[in-house]
Parts: C-alpha cells; structure tokens; sequence
C-alpha cells in the first residue's frame, strides 16, 4: 500500500512538471506610466497665437454721425477669443459694445402742433403759420438734434495678421452684424413761446421735433425723446501695436451701416488691449 502511495505521488509530480514547462515564459512587466512635469509654463489653448490668444479692450475717440447730426464723440468694448490659425494669421469671434454722442449745428424745423394750437387760441391761418407776436407759439423755428446711437454686436469676425509679431504690430481686419438702438430729440435755440415760456408744450426739448414731455415727467427726471431700433452691419480694421505679452495699444476704424447703406456712422478710435 505504501509502495502504491509513492508511485502514484511520482506521476503527478511529473505531470506537474512537463505542465509547467510547457507555459510560455512570463514577458517583462509593462512600463510604468510617466508623468511629465511641465513646470509653470503657460498653456496654450492654440499655439503660436499668443498665450490663448484672446483680448479685451476699450478705445475711445472721434465718430461722424449719421441724420445730419455732424461730428461726436464714441466709445467701445470688445472681447476677442481665437477660433484657429489662418494662412499669416489667427481668425477670432468678436463681441462689440458701443455707443456714440452727438449735437447737430442749428437747422429749421416747422412745428405743425404749434400751428394748429395758434389757430385754436384764435389766431387767423396767417398769423398762426408766423407766430408770435401775432400767435402764442413759434411754429417755425431753429433747433439742434441731440443724437445717441447704442451699438450691440453680438456676432462679429476677425482676422488679425501675425507675421509681423518680430516688429510688434499686428494689423487686422473685423466685420459683423449688430442690433442699434437710436434715440433722438430736438432742442430749440431760444424760448419764443409767449405762453408757457421755457418749458412744455413748445420751449422744452421736442419729441419728433412736435412738442415736449409733461413737466411732471421732466420733475421726475424721465428722459426724453423718440427712439428706435434698427438693424445694421459694421466693417473696419486698424493695427496693434504691442507694448507687452499682455498689453497693445491699439488705432482702430469702424464703419456702421444703420437699417442700410443710407446712415452711416464712423468711429475713429485708439484705446488700450488687454492679452492673455
């Protein structure tokens, strides 16, 4: 029993071992995973473009208006964030804000409330169309329109040139389409009402060039004036001169198209590039 015990303990180590030989070598263990440290070197969202390559600013300068109002002054913000590189360049969406202020040189306007408000004083067709001092209110009269344009554009493009960074210049080139807000009112150049002199109904500043605001409106500090909301596009360019990684000083012009080509409205500006 014993000498049965031994030969059946020989077979199944033999077993075991031509079992064990018959396995394919166990390869090298895999490479551990190498974690790079890059340090504090500054990521870049697109490479070559400058950090990420977005920018904000505000410039400031010069505008010529449209509806006669001459010569003003204007102001924008904008922010800029890449979209990816173009042949000499980078292609960025743009965010624009701006708003214009302007006052026109003195014109004529005739007022066919105060014509109609002579005759009902008693006043005869003649002397109601003159005026005082044969009728209460002037019908005919110079004013000045005070203009403010308010400028929103949410979708614009812009291509900025980067093959002059060694001279630290970078023109560029934007277009896009904007939503703008125009308000408008009409202030007479002298008070020649004989009745109410100075304010409401015909002195104050007009609405529509017709008649102005309740004095209980203007006590309460309302503004006034007729506005309206038109749709328009704008084009222009300008060039970027570097002072730093982070900071441009930059010359710009921007052209507006109010509810057409008809009113126009240019912006000559210069103002300060936030980067990063």
């Amino acid at each position: 029993m014993t000498a049965k015990r031994i030969a059946h303990l020989a077979v199944v180590l033999l077993a075991g071992t031509r079992g064990g030989a018959a396995q394919e070598p166990a390869g090298p263990p895999p490479p551990s995973s190498r974690v790079e440290d890059r340090g504090t070197a500054v990521l870049e969202l697109l490479p070559a473009i400058g950090r990420i390559g977005a920018q904000a600013g505000l410039i400031a300068g010069l505008s010529r208006n449209p509806y006669g109002a001459g010569s003003g002054l204007q102001a924008a913000g904008y922010l800029d964030v890449p979209l990816g590189r173009v042949a000499g360049g980078k292609l960025s969406y743009e965010l624009l804000i701006g708003v214009s202020h302007a006052r026109s040189d003195p014109f004529l306007i005739t007022d066919p409330l105060a014509y109609v408000a002579n005759l009902a004083v008693g006043a005869s067709p003649a002397a109601a169309l003159a005026g005082p001092p044969g009728a209460p209110f002037p019908v005919r009269r110079q004013v000045r329109t005070r203009l403010r344009v308010l400028e929103v554009a949410p979708f614009c493009l812009k291509y900025t040139v980067t093959a002059l960074d060694h001279l630290r210049l970078r023109p560029y080139a934007s277009a896009g389409a904007d939503v703008v807000v125009v308000v408008t009112r009409q202030t007479p150049e002298r008070d020649e009402s004989l009745l109410f002199p100075g304010s409401s109904p015909f002195d104050g500043p007009l609405i529509a060039g017709l008649v102005s605001q309740a004095p209980e409106l203007q006590a309460r500090g309302i503004p006034s004036g007729q506005g309206d909301i038109e749709t328009g596009f704008h084009a222009g360019g300008g060039l970027e001169l570097r002072l730093s990684k982070g900071l441009s000083v930059n010359m710009d012009y921007r052209l507006t198209g109010i509810g057409g080509v008809g009113s126009r409205l240019h912006a000559f500006s210069s103002g300060l590039g936030i980067h990063w």
